[in-house]
Order: structure tokens, then C-alpha cells, then sequence
């Protein structure tokens, strides 16, 4: 069974939340227990109970302690656990980033039921898919996720930019949609010929996104309109600016 706390000062959000969760898993035919707790105090007053959980979904924004302050004591006791924060804007700061959460939900109608759903995903894989093979024409390339800067498409050929020695490497053209499913939510899809590693945007104006290189160079991208308040939004959550 999968074991998930849900943390919320607000009770109506906490049914809807448990709701989608549970409607979710039981399609998936995947017994689930979702339990609520209106502050953080409440859900730590468990003690070492806290460590029977799956995942903890934390509301950034709480009274009493936040969901920052809640989730550095959960690692006091469960250093490994899951956890991801919802909040009703893009208003991550900088502190949340110490955190390493498996994923941040914006409680936005039109989208938080499938960002819910993609984390619960993430969850049931007992091994996220941290590399990614390469089949180029002198053999298979074995690449870590994190190390790809960006993905271009270029004529004939995708383009892997990865930080290591600002090195390259080309394969046969496929579609970045199908790449994108296989990378994780930190990629961003930002034009149509790119996808790019938002860990390494330094910085975000009206319709460019600039990378930092491992040289210490950077290198701007267009952001196509339709994406821009999408990629600035993804930008926001992975560099936490306001």
C-alpha cells in the first residue's frame, strides 16, 4: 500500500487533493491511504511514525510552520523521504531549493490534477530514470540527465550539449517530443527547436532564456510566444525567483 501525507491549512483543498490521488491509483489498481494534516505541527506530532511514508505533500504557504520548516524537520527524523511542495503561485524563494523535491505543484485548476498525477508516476518508479543512451553512428553514448545542457534540433541531427568540457554529441534526427517524455520535469520545451535544462538558466527576458556554459561563457535562446509564460514559469520554479 501507498502511504501518503497530505499537508494543508486549508480542509477543502486537502479533500480535493486526496480525491485526485485516490481516483488516480485506484485506476492504476494501487491501494493508497492518503492522511491530512492541517499544519505541519500536527503531521510531525507522529514522531518516528513519519517515517511509514511513501510521500509528503507539503503546502508552501501554511500558518504556523511553512512547508520549508516542515519539511527540514522530516528530514531530521526521515533523511530519504518524498517530498513535494504545492503552493498557489509561482512564488518559490531561493530556500526552497535545499530541499530536493521530488516535485512543485501549483495549484492552478487547468493543470495541478495532471502534475498531481505525473508525481504520483514518479513516485510508483522505484528507479527514476537518471541516464539517457545515445544511439550515435561509433556506438551507444550512456549520458547522466543532469549533465545535458540543452537539446537542439539541427537539419538532419539532434544536438546534445552536455556541461562536461562544454562537449557535444550528435544523433539522428527524432522527435524532441518523444526526447522530452524521457527527461525529467526540470526540461523545458522553450522553442520549437529546443529543450533546455532550466538547473543552468541564468537569467530570463521578454522571449530569451540565457544558459551558463562550463566554460563560464553563457548563450541565449529564443523562447517561442507561445511558451514564454510557461518557460517563465518552469524558470521561476527551478531558479526560485519571484
Amino acid at each position: 500500500m501507498l502511504l501518503i501525507a497530505l499537508c494543508d491549512d486549508n480542509s477543502s483543498f486537502l479533500e480535493y487533493e486526496s480525491a485526485v490521488i485516490q481516483r488516480y491509483l485506484t485506476e492504476k489498481d494501487i491501494a493508497c491511504q492518503c492522511d491530512s494534516f492541517l499544519s505541519g505541527e500536527e503531521l510531525l506530532s507522529k514522531g518516528i511514525l513519519i517515517r511509514n511514508y511513501d510521500l509528503f505533500i507539503l503546502d508552501y504557504g501554511m500558518n504556523g510552520l511553512t512547508g520549508f520548516e516542515t519539511a527540514r524537520k522530516i528530514y531530521e527524523v526521515f533523511p530519504d523521504a518524498k517530498i513535494a511542495f504545492a503552493t498557489n503561485h509561482y512564488d518559490f524563494t531561493r530556500e526552497g531549493y535545499k530541499y530536493n523535491a521530488v516535485r512543485y505543484l501549483v495549484k492552478q485548476e487547468k493543470t495541478f490534477d495532471s502534475e498531481l498525477k505525473e508525481c504520483m508516476d514518479l513516485i510508483l518508479k522505484k528507479d527514476p530514470k537518471k541516464t539517457i543512451v545515445l544511439e550515435l553512428r561509433d556506438g551507444k553514448k550512456t549520458l547522466n540527465v543532469d549533465d545535458i545542457v540543452y537539446i537542439g534540433s539541427e537539419k538532419h541531427y539532434i544536438r546534445y550539449f552536455i556541461k562536461d568540457r562544454d562537449s557535444e554529441y550528435f544523433m539522428r534526427r527524432s522527435s524532441l517530443d518523444d526526447i522530452q517524455k524521457e527527461l525529467p520535469q526540470y526540461f523545458t520545451r522553450i522553442h520549437q527547436r529546443y529543450i533546455v535544462n532550466m538547473q543552468y538558466a541564468s537569467s530570463i527576458q521578454r522571449y530569451k532564456l540565457t544558459m551558463k556554459m562550463e566554460s563560464g561563457e553563457t548563450k541565449a535562446f529564443p523562447i517561442a510566444r507561445n511558451r514564454y509564460d510557461d518557460v517563465e514559469g518552469k524558470y521561476c520554479l527551478t531558479r526560485g525567483d519571484i
